[in-house]
């Protein structure tokens, strides 16, 4: 398995019980039986650079061999796709990488020039891609003219930074992704080399079930001509818009001679590290685990000064023990399941139901949480508000949450904590916070969740009120994010609260951590019965974790 799928196996350890895979799609999309998969890497074909890879590396959509997936199978970046699968954009633009063209016997023996190549036709895979297909593609052409006086074939890589060094390692690393300095050098490489022809318009594609999964495009007679006229094609730009997966890609076409009269520039220079941004604390040898946020002494602890509040990383270096869901404190978690705690609805579920952000135990991967797919409508390129710097889209996904033991009092709520465990190529981008105080003698969990789904639309009129308790605010990966009322970070905080709605923008997963899932709630006094036990008006006081 592992010897046909490189990619799927880096050293990490996986767990998995058993595998499913397709049968290999012998197709010749064209009457010409010559025609040659040239995007297969049986052939010769190459990645030389790819904007982002943490799930999946982008050498897999060359791979000769059928998709296959493994439900179980989880790595520290989570789910394990065997194919070319970005994270959930969270920063402006959109994902693409450059593929190098081959075909058996890629060199004119009596020119020792490399070959350029005419296309027929295009077939795409997105097998097993479900809720995390691109939702559309386009693919672009170039041909790449050997420099004069160049006597070798190295600029068909050299002129892409870091593709050298990339090929000699033998491909993508799942788990990393390019700075953006990385992606603006490599964009102006292309550049330099010319104008680019769109062989393939931007086009949606379809969930990876069995009778959806295959996408085949004919080459039409206009680029035909086009192509013919260039001297046919080198290399390939495959653009996801914004981001996502696909299994397979497959470009069938035919070897023509290249005509080297022209000139470029080769540039050498190895793939730089991903950035994980300037807010996140990573835990590493070099830093002991006590100089970390989360580690330092309860009820108080040391928290960054910006609107994001206190962001805690797990780490398999920081005992999670020393997070802020898993230290002591007096009060109960109202919101897990063992205290009446309920996911009753949600605008999604594909990958995970609400109720498991209820749990009162730590989640062993991504399937132990909360995770939307991706929405399919997402725009081609994410692009930022300058004065917030959040995404901006009227994309959401939502779940209702009903607390346990009745909920929250009008002492109302002092601290919220947002853990994306887990979740570090599919975390939601932000996440705003609504609650609501809904006296079951008058207002049915249904009417409350018929509410729930039009919080953000004011001609709604409802008996239930919401009001926001934690504004939109940005979330990291793999981290529990800390806001303390003190800090005038919680809006509403001394109001009562029965239910809760966590919007997450524009989709991603949340999930539980230490003996906390998702959300804390906590208060200066606990009870253990439903305060509508002691009237409206009643002093007591309660605290909830969710």
């Amino acid at each position: 398995f592992y010897a046909h799928h490189p990619h799927l196996s880096d050293g990490k350890q996986l767990h998995h019980s058993k595998r499913t895979s397709s049968s290999e799609i012998e197709i010749m999309p064209t009457e010409n039986t010559t025609d040659t998969n040239l995007c297969s890497s049986a052939n010769g074909a190459h990645i030389l650079f790819a904007t982002d890879e943490w799930f999946a590396a982008a050498e897999n959509l060359l791979n000769p061999y059928p998709p296959t997936f493994v439900p179980d199978l989880y790595c520290e970046q989570g789910k394990v796709m065997d194919g070319w699968e970005t994270r959930r954009k969270r920063m402006a633009g959109h994902d693409w990488c450059i593929i190098q063209l081959g075909s058996s016997g890629d060199v004119d023996c009596s020119t020792k020039e490399a070959a350029a190549y005419f296309l027929n036709s295009i077939l795409v895979d997105t097998a097993y891609f479900t809720g995390n297909q691109a939702p559309r593609i386009s693919i672009e052409a170039i041909k790449l003219e050997r420099p004069y006086g160049s006597s070798n074939n190295d600029y068909f890589f050299n002129w892409m930074p870091g593709a050298v060094s990339r090929i000699v390692r033998g491909g993508g690393i799942r788990g990393t992704g390019e700075t953006e300095s990385s992606i603006q050098a490599a964009s102006d490489a292309c550049k330099k080399l010319g104008q680019w022809i769109t062989v393939l318009p931007t086009t949606p594609l379809k969930p990876g079930y069995e009778e959806s999964r295959h996408h085949f495009f004919t080459i039409s007679n206009e680029i035909s001509e086009l192509l013919q006229e260039m001297g046919g094609v080198t290399h390939l730009k495959l653009n996801y818009f914004p981001d996502g997966g696909v299994a397979r890609l497959k470009v069938f076409g035919k070897k023509l001679p290249i005509i080297a009269d022209s000139s470029s520039q080769d540039i050498i220079m190895p793939i730089t590290n991903p950035s994980t941004g300037p807010n996140i604390h990573p835990h590493s040898s070099t830093s002991p685990s006590n100089q970390l946020p989360s580690s330092l002494p309860y009820p108080h602890p040391e928290i960054s000064s910006d609107v994001r509040g206190g962001i805690h990383p797990h780490s398999s270096t920081s005992p999670s023990n020393q997070l802020p869901s898993s230290l002591p404190y007096p009060h109960p978690e109202i919101s897990s399941d063992v205290r009446g705690g309920v996911g009753i609805a949600c605008s999604n579920k594909h990958y995970g139901v609400p109720s498991n952000l209820l749990r009162p135990t730590l989640g062993k991967d991504m399937g132990d949480g909360w995770e939307t797919a991706r929405h399919p409508n997402r725009p081609l390129i994410v692009r930022k508000d300058p004065v917030t710097g959040l995404q901006e889209t009227p994309l959401m996904d939502w779940s209702t949450l009903k607390l346990g033991l009745g909920g929250a009092s009008e002492e109302g709520i002092s601290r919220i904590i947002v853990d994306t465990r887990h979740f570090k190529g599919n975390f939601p981008e932000s996440v705003r916070i609504d609650g609501c105080c809904a006296n079951p003698a008058f207002v049915t969990d249904d009417e409350v969740c018929a509410s729930a789904d039009t919080v953000y639309d004011s001609s709604h009129v409802s008996k239930v009120e919401w009001f926001p308790l934690l504004n939109r605010v940005a979330l990291t990966a793999d981290a529990e994010h800390e806001f303390l009322r003190e800090n005038g970070l919680i809006e509403n905080g001394r109001r009562a609260v029965t239910h809760i709605r966590v919007s997450i923008f524009p989709d991603g997963g949340q999930a539980g951590c230490g003996s906390m899932p998702l959300l804390q709630w906590e208060m200066a006094e606990a009870i253990y019965e439903p305060f509508w036990n002691y009237g409206w008006d009643d002093d007591k006081t309660v605290k909830g974790i969710i």
